[in-house]
């Protein structure tokens, strides 16, 4: 089921080609959440959320789907659920959500500084290979930089430094037994976990790879030099190559299957991936000791800090969630009738009624198994006794070579 309130929040977090192209046009957000020139939609602790903000996202969000034509539009509420009057609501929910955000920044004395924007403005064009590809993931969103930022970035910086501000006031946090039981829990998940190390290139650098790895693997080059030099992966070259332990880390299949096959300060041949190609060396390997973990100075200190932010930010999130829904929940939304007119608000019955329909038909094809689940063709008995047979045959053939028909 698409949620049609995480429309405009998806790239809240962090923005990439796949993303973005599902963000809205213009959000509606800032003061335009408060324009009542064609009524409001609600109120909010006194504060109006304007039906024109509500329409404006529904607008976009039928564009951005391809839902423009009323038959898909009333096609796609049913599949998924919804009324006119429930998107509407749900619109309305998350604008209130945005507002509460700002009154509770507000209120803790939160901003969001033009230094912080831009440096995560960078960080999410650095997702691109180049500008090029930026302006054209934000055309296909419908969205200009300006907004983006506005609507999408700092929101996001603003819910996460409210976020930070909660969980600090609360206190809590990871502790160290916490954190011990956690690993004991998990020790064979650990057991024999590896370090490593790679230096990537280009796919069509396999030439360049094959010359690197017969040096280092004649003590001419270094691997840590190998890597600085030559690795086309910036971020793990300047430490000399190293990826950390797998055991927190996610890597490819092709990579992963080659590191287990290598003992500590065994190089690997050349490694295809998706990526490009790989040299990897196993630099390191934990085993849990045989009485199991029972100090946190038993397990490699990247491993138990990695657990530990992990750790934190579950309990974080748990936290502020908790704050938040009481927070909302003292809040006073007053949600307005409905008015007639609204562009998206189109008569459902046709479409409930076909679907209910296409029900029934499943319910009667159903009752047509028997108890030993052999179908029952109807037409069996105006039927030939060669037609069931080249039924059967075709049956067989399929069987064999196995169905390619997606279900």
């Amino acid at each position: 089921m698409i949620k049609l309130s995480s429309f405009k929040r998806v790239g809240a977090v962090a923005v990439s080609a796949a993303l973005i192209a599902t963000l809205a046009g213009c959000s509606g957000g800032g003061s335009g959440i408060s324009d009542t020139s064609q009524g409001t939609a609600a109120t909010l602790n006194g504060k109006p959320i304007g039906e024109k903000a509500i329409t404006d996202y529904i607008v976009d969000f039928r564009e951005s789907m391809d839902l423009t034509d009323d038959d898909a539009w009333a096609q796609w509420m049913v599949s998924n659920g919804y009324t006119p009057e429930s998107v509407r609501t749900e619109v309305i929910n998350y604008y209130a959500d945005q507002m509460l955000y700002e009154q509770a920044a507000e209120e803790n004395d939160i901003k969001v500084e033009q230094s912080e924007i831009d440096e995560a403005l960078e960080q999410a064009k650095a997702m691109f290979d180049s500008d090029e590809e930026w302006k054209e993931a934000l055309e296909q969103s419908g969205m200009t930089e300006e907004e983006y930022v506005n609507d999408i970035l700092r929101m996001s910086l603003l819910t996460q430094k409210l976020e930070e501000a909660v969980v600090s006031d609360s206190g809590e946090g990871t502790s160290d037994a916490e954190l011990l039981a956690y690993l004991q829990d998990n020790a064979a998940l650990m057991d024999g976990t590896k370090r490593s190390s790679h230096i990537l290139f280009n796919s069509a650098d396999a030439e360049t790879a094959a010359d690197v790895l017969d040096r280092i693997n004649s003590g001419e080059l270094d691997f840590a030099e190998a890597a600085e030099q030559y690795s086309t992966d910036a971020a793990s070259a300047a430490s000399g190559g190293d990826v950390g332990w797998d055991a927190t880390a996610s890597f490819v299949t092709d990579y992963q299957n080659a590191l287990d096959g290598l003992e500590v300060n065994q190089v690997s041949d050349l490694v295809e991936s998706t990526y490009g190609i790989h040299i990897i060396k196993c630099t390191d390997v934990y085993n849990v000791p045989e009485e199991g973990v029972t100090s946190l100075g038993e397990v490699p200190e990247e491993i138990v800090e990695t657990v530990r932010t992990n750790m934190s930010a579950s309990t974080s999130g748990t936290s502020f969630y908790t704050w938040y829904t009481e927070y909302r929940e003292a809040a006073e939304l007053e949600i307005n009738p409905m008015p007639s007119g609204l562009s998206y608000d189109v008569d459902l019955s046709e479409y409930e009624s076909a679907a209910t329909n296409n029900v029934l038909s499943y319910d009667d094809a159903y009752s047509s198994y028997t108890t030993d689940d052999t179908y029952v063709d109807d037409s069996a008995a105006a039927g030939s006794s060669d037609a069931a047979g080249s039924a059967d045959a075709a049956g067989s053939s399929d069987s064999a070579q196995g169905s390619t028909t997606s279900n």
